[in-house]
């Protein structure tokens, strides 16, 4: 979902903006965990509109669930696009959960992930518009930021 800076999570959109907002930037997020809780670290990569790898990075972040630890990921990213635009960014993330959470398809049940949606939620704000889509896990670059995650974590456990 597209949304414009100010704009209130909601699960709505303006349909004009998601049709006419071209990204800046491409951000994928990969958080993972080994166990649920467990040693967990955290990815993203940044590309350009024109798919080139602008910047990459993991890190180990102790102990999370798998939630957190995407939601830890997606936070983080956010943050590292701000560096590169305040325009249209989009997202993309493999947690069908984080995404719909998010986005307001699924409602947020645990108040704990309630905090990391309310903490996405103001760092979108800086941005023109914000899209957070979900992806599969064997997109390419996912499967980029899955691997520096997983390299992170085999170096921490």
């Amino acid at each position: 979902m597209f949304f414009t800076a100010g704009a209130h999570i909601t699960g709505r959109w303006d349909v004009l903006t998601a049709l006419t907002d071209s990204p800046t930037i491409l951000v994928y997020t990969d958080g993972a965990s080994r166990g649920n809780p467990g040693p967990a670290a955290i990815g993203y990569a940044v590309f350009d509109s024109s798919g080139n790898c602008l910047e990459r990075n993991a890190r180990f972040i102790g102990e999370h669930t798998n939630n957190e630890a995407e939601y830890e990921a997606l936070l983080w990213a956010l943050e590292r696009a701000g560096t590169y635009t305040r325009e249209c960014v989009k997202f993309h993330s493999d947690s069908e959960l984080v995404v719909h959470q998010v986005n307001g398809v699924y409602h947020v049940k645990k108040e704990h992930l309630r905090k990391y949606v309310d903490r996405i939620q103001s760092a979108v704000g800086k941005f023109r518009s914000f899209r957070l889509v979900y992806v599969p896990r064997e997109n390419p670059r996912i499967v980029l930021v899955d691997g520096i995650v997983n390299k992170v974590l085999d170096e921490e456990v």
